[in-house]
């Protein structure tokens, strides 16, 4: 005796249905997303996470730009301020740096190096900390304006009674 046809793709159905809810539910109840990627790194202070699509540095594979309105624009580096920002970049909850490198440097050397400049509204340039593509490399990126951002007065030492009265 022969099972029809229409007998065993109706089973075969039944089984894929079964296997792919079966999967679905352990994959359910196995699953912790990373916070890197909800959250942001565990240091106080605004975050702001960069999405891609990230533009291609200087033609570099490790370095990338990412332009983006209102990005903590008043803090940004200009060419008459080459230090004033105070943002942090974060790969994942690593801290890059140095901050302020030339832009260059950035594309040639990389290794987290990076920069918060006013082009346009605000670009951050950087590299990821071991040079691979920030674009595929599935590391979360984040802007964090410390939750102190204002620079220190440079006549006077952090943490005096001067400076404080000052901030």
């Amino acid at each position: 005796m022969t099972v029809p046809h229409k007998v065993i793709k109706s089973a075969c159905a039944v089984a894929a249905v079964c296997a792919y809810f079966a999967a679905a539910h352990w994959l359910q109840l196995t699953y912790a997303p990373d916070p890197n990627f909800a959250f942001g790194p565990d240091v106080p202070g605004e975050k702001i996470r960069l999405v891609p699509p990230f533009a291609r540095f200087e033609g570099s594979k490790f370095a990338v730009a990412k332009e983006r309105y209102k990005l903590f624009d008043e803090l940004a580096d200009s060419n008459d301020d080459n230090g004033r920002s105070t943002i942090e970049l974060y790969e994942n909850g690593t801290r890059l740096g140095p901050a302020h490198s030339d832009h260059l440097d950035i594309a040639s050397s990389g290794y987290g190096r990076f920069s918060h400049w006013r082009k346009n509204g605000t670009t951050i340039y950087w590299s990821s900390s071991d040079n691979t593509d920030p674009a595929t490399n599935g590391r979360a990126y984040w802007v964090v304006k410390p939750a102190k951002s204002e620079k220190p007065h440079p006549n006077r030492a952090p943490g005096t009674a001067e400076a404080d009265a000052s901030q």
